[in-house]
């Protein structure tokens, strides 16, 4: 009865909500596919805005990793504006279709476009055609889950054979105790700070700017200060790509997960706190230990 009660009280508030909802333009939006040839075959960089994003977008509110500021929102904005042929803007295609999602993502984003679809239209255009920022969550959210491991395969080649440097958070540990950077040439890493990055983003960018333009590829985890700096390295000629919670989605892929669980070694705001093991294995931490180039968490 519990579970009749609950479907009647969605589709009421799908009901309730439609006006509200059917407003929110269907902006032109890139399939995943479509999204990784742009990255590979053209070289883009690509910066990917989020839920969390938006709401520093407009202004709303802090998120649970990085306080609003007036600049976060104006840079996050240049981003979106942004019409360089070297870069690509991108919008998660849930924002406009939830037919391939879970019903728990189903509801987030649909009820994200009803409370917030109203301010954040101002800030999009519906004239451009958005890379997909979905291309990192190819697991998770999806009904089906059986064409997750191709996803991933065709994500790998973007750094095949390539001198990746990878931007991330104190505890994020991207391609480690993993073999997502298997194929890549050589790996090193600068270590932001685990929370409010956005506030030693000059550092980092400098830091960045010692690198060779044609000889690194950038792969960001850094929540909005990735999505910033992405676009502002491709500006200045760099290949940049704001690859997000992907190292999440694929070690929950190989364990087969069927929701958010903690992954050792790992910390994530979508999984609880309270069960989080920050260890690493001693093979695992020398090999993380050994690709830093830079450690700006340390301050912390």
């Amino acid at each position: 009865m519990n579970a009749l009660v609950r479907e009647f009280y969605y589709y009421y508030w799908l009901l309730r909500t439609w006006n509200v909802r059917r407003k929110f333009p269907k902006y032109q939006i890139m399939t995943l596919e479509q999204t990784l040839a742009a990255i590979v075959k053209e070289r883009k960089s690509v910066s990917r805005l989020g839920d969390a994003d938006f709401l520093l977008l407009i202004e709303e509110r802090d998120v649970s990793y990085q306080r609003l500021s007036k600049e976060i929102a104006q840079r996050l904005q240049a981003v979106l504006d942004c019409r360089d042929p070297r870069f690509l803007a991108c919008l998660p295609d849930t924002l406009v279709d939830q037919s391939e999602c879970r019903r728990s993502t189903e509801v987030h984003w649909k009820s994200f476009v009803y409370k917030y679809g109203q301010r954040l239209a101002r800030c999009f255009d519906t004239n451009y055609t958005y890379g997909n920022s979905n291309m990192t969550r190819i697991y998770m959210n999806f009904h089906d889950k059986t064409k997750s491991p191709e996803l991933f395969q065709q994500i790998k080649t973007i750094w095949n054979q390539k001198h990746v440097v990878v931007v991330e958070g104190k505890f994020t540990r991207f391609g480690i105790a993993n073999d997502l950077l298997d194929n890549a040439l050589s790996v090193k890493r600068i270590i932001g700070p685990h929370m409010n990055a956005f506030e030693s983003i000059d550092t980092i960018k400098n830091a960045l700017l010692n690198f060779s333009k044609d000889e690194v590829l950038f792969l960001f985890s850094l929540g909005p200060t990735a999505t910033i700096l992405c676009h502002e390295l491709a500006i200045e000629g760099y290949w940049a790509v704001d690859i997000g919670n992907l190292d999440l989605e694929y070690m929950w892929m190989k364990a087969g997960a069927t929701e958010k669980v903690s992954i050792k070694g790992r910390f994530s705001v979508e999984t609880s706190t309270s069960v989080m093991d920050l260890t690493l294995d001693p093979v695992d931490a020398k090999v993380y230990q050994e690709s830093i180039v830079l450690d700006l968490s340390i301050a912390e």
